[in-house]
């Protein structure tokens, strides 16, 4: 039953994440070329800004309840109650931080009005967080993948709208505002559906304490995670002004994007790992190995592909005046690899009472990043900061794995052996990807990839028999184990 219920999981998130994320990536390029780069740079940093503080208001709690709740599903009951009291209290307190870091940092008028009016959307996504994370401990997924699309698409319709009216910039917060007005009382209903509302049950001061003990490590891992993922936005903004930070912030969207790959199977394998550490360590190693090899066979491809592809993909997609964003793309593309195998390899670590190692490591990433920053930025600007975002992600990634292999023992040589015919079918297909570059269309070039790229795992049995019959017979049927 784990297995099917992580498969049918990650397929319900996965295609809810594809649709959102489509959906996410029309909508900024259309930010992008209609309001200017000056514009772009305050209205993506108003929400870099506020995302950095959005960790301390669920301060890892959500996670927690994950965890515990998918061990027990009464627990779900006991520390929900506690878990809703904190966060209201933590909502107003880093709210008022919020506003007065933005006054303390003199940004002007209007880029500390997009950050009290970003706040409030802080605040309405970290408690529905929270509801989505009472469901995902009963590994069911289906809820808020749906709220994902529908979230997603308020926003697009009603931020055109706002963009072909052409009215001020501020306004480019209300699509927001209604969007997670909307997620979270949808959250609510959901929960009351499916009878896990259950407000009152009365506050347990011994609950609180527990479910706080077991989030301080889940709440550092997200404060540092989310620091360094967002540092560098705020960095560029102070040392090198808003044109900067649109640049790299149109860079950044592409991987950005990407990450609803690894995020949904991280989803849905963090309760899996939680369940299975305790029960099944055979099984733990399976699902691990599956989700790391699914992971390799599509971001090499899509890591090298999009950094070959740099250039004519910008010119594309946002136009001419975005083409110096081309470098750091390709920089951060390059990263991108990194950034899918971390997500499983978190969550493991998370899932196997390693979160106070993967907290430390976390935090190490952290404080290289803002050092990296700190001496890069001023020197070459976006640049530097893609540069520090690739080595602080690979670091990450060699830490995690060495922890990881240490804990489940997994075949290591065979898993080496299949990222080398992985990568070289990745490198063939790259090699004929800048041979074309200049010759043929974007889309023709993504095809031919793709058609390059599959031949040549076959071809160097990357891919085995059994694994591409598990592929075709279980995931495509939603019903196997992953």
């Amino acid at each position: 039953m784990i297995g099917k219920s992580v498969s049918k999981n990650t397929a319900f998130l996965t295609s809810s994440y594809v649709l959102q994320k489509i959906l996410s990536f029309v909508y900024f390029v259309l930010v992008a070329r209609l309001i200017g780069i000056t514009d772009l740079g305050k209205y993506t940093f108003a929400l870099s800004f506020t995302t950095l503080f959005a960790v301390f208001v669920d301060f890892g709690l959500t996670n927690a309840l994950i965890r515990e709740g998918a061990k027990e599903a009464g627990n779900l009951a006991k520390y929900l109650r506690p878990i809703l009291s904190v966060k209201a209290l933590l909502a107003v307190i880093v709210y008022g931080v919020v506003i007065l870091t933005a006054y303390l940092l003199d940004y002007p008028a209007l880029t500390i009005n997009l950050i009290l009016l970003s706040g409030i959307i802080m605040v309405l996504d970290s408690f529905t967080l929270t509801f989505w994370g009472v469901l995902r401990a009963q590994r069911n997924l289906k809820y808020e993948s749906i709220s994902v699309v529908i979230n997603q698409t308020i926003i697009l319709l009603s931020g055109t709208l706002v963009l072909f009216m052409r009215l001020p910039i501020i306004y480019l917060m209300v699509p927001f505002l209604l969007a997670s007005t909307f997620s979270l009382l949808f959250a609510i209903w959901c929960l009351r559906k499916n009878q896990l509302w259950n407000w009152q049950t009365a506050f347990s001061k011994t609950a609180f304490w527990q479910i706080a003990t077991i989030s301080l490590p889940f709440a550092l891992i997200s404060i540092f995670s989310r620091i360094y993922g967002y540092i560098d936005t705020v960095m560029l903004s102070k040392m090198q002004g808003d044109a900067s930070v649109a640049l790299y912030s149109v860079a950044m969207k592409v991987p950005f994007a990407l990450q609803f790959i690894p995020s949904a199977l991280s989803a849905a394998i963090f309760p899996a790992f939680s369940y299975q550490y305790g029960s099944d360590l055979n099984q733990l190693k399976l699902t691990f190995e599956r989700a790391v090899k699914f992971l390799m066979v599509l971001a090499l491809p899509i890591s090298l592909g999009v950094a070959v592809l740099a250039k004519p993909i910008m010119q594309l997609v946002y136009g001419a005046k975005y083409l110096s964003s081309s470098t750091p793309l390709a920089i951060l593309m390059l990263g991108l690899f990194f950034i899918f195998l971390n997500f499983p390899l978190g969550a493991l670590l998370n899932g196997c009472n390693k979160q106070v190692t993967n907290t430390v490591f976390v935090g190490s990433a952290m404080v290289l990043n803002i050092i990296l920053n700190l001496f890069l930025i001023p020197v070459y600007g976006y640049v530097g900061a893609g540069v520090a975002f690739l080595l602080c992600h690979c670091l990450l990634f060699i830490a995690s794995l060495i922890v990881a292999y240490q804990l489940l023992k997994f075949n290591a040589p065979k898993m080496f052996w299949t990222f080398a015919k992985i990568l070289v079918s990745a490198l063939i297909m790259a090699f004929c990807l800048w041979q074309w570059r200049q010759s043929l269309p974007v889309i023709i070039l993504i095809i031919l990839g793709a058609i390059i790229y599959g031949l040549s795992l076959i071809l160097l049995g990357a891919i085995e028999k059994d694994e591409m019959l598990f592929l075709k017979n279980k995931i495509l049927k939603r019903n196997s184990s992953i």
